[in-house]
């Protein structure tokens, strides 16, 4: 009788057990680190993503979507909010989680009505980190599309082809000039 209350008890501390790890597992911390280099001898390399501020280099907790970068202050040029006026790199930074979601990057130079009036201004380059290393297969050097490899140019928005890649906690080294 001793013996069975035991394993009675004990199979439920690990039946109970069991059933929490799986929560402990996904609530594994998601990180991705952004690193801006500014070679352009003038201002500041920045970026900014859903529902956060402009900001420089860090690591962020948690997924970074909609994320734009672009050098603030670049003389020469009236470089304003989320990169209007200059060229920028869009990216997206997530852990899948299961739900098909990845990490993305892309140069823009999109220049129609509403779409941020960005121009070529600077060089960009961008490539992942972590257990992703890809990249969009040379930098941007220029407003077509030979010189600017997968970026959306003038008002051709599905006519870019992003860099993407499937990794938890990647992270994206974006250079300017």
């Amino acid at each position: 009788m001793f013996t069975k209350t035991l394993f009675a008890l004990f199979g439920s501390f690990v039946v109970l057990n069991a059933a929490a790890t799986p929560a402990a597992v996904k609530a594994r911390d998601e990180t991705h680190s952004v690193n801006l280099v500014n070679n352009c001898g003038s201002g500041n390399a920045v970026f900014l993503y859903a529902d956060h501020g402009v900001q420089g280099s860090g690591v962020i907790s948690g997924p970074v979507n909609g994320g734009v970068a672009w050098v603030d202050g670049f003389a020469g040029a009236d470089c304003q909010s989320s990169g209007v006026n200059c060229g920028i790199v869009e990216f997206t930074l997530t852990n899948d989680e299961g739900a098909g979601q990845q990490n993305a990057a892309d140069y823009s130079l999109l220049d129609g009505p509403g779409l941020g009036n960005h121009k070529y201004t600077y060089k960009m380059d961008f490539v992942f980190t972590g257990s992703c290393t890809k990249g969009p297969g040379g930098p941007c050097t220029g407003d077509s599309a030979d010189q600017c490899p997968g970026a959306y140019l003038g008002s051709a928005t599905e006519g870019g082809a992003p860099t993407q890649c499937l990794a938890d906690n990647t992270g994206i080294t974006i250079t300017f000039c």
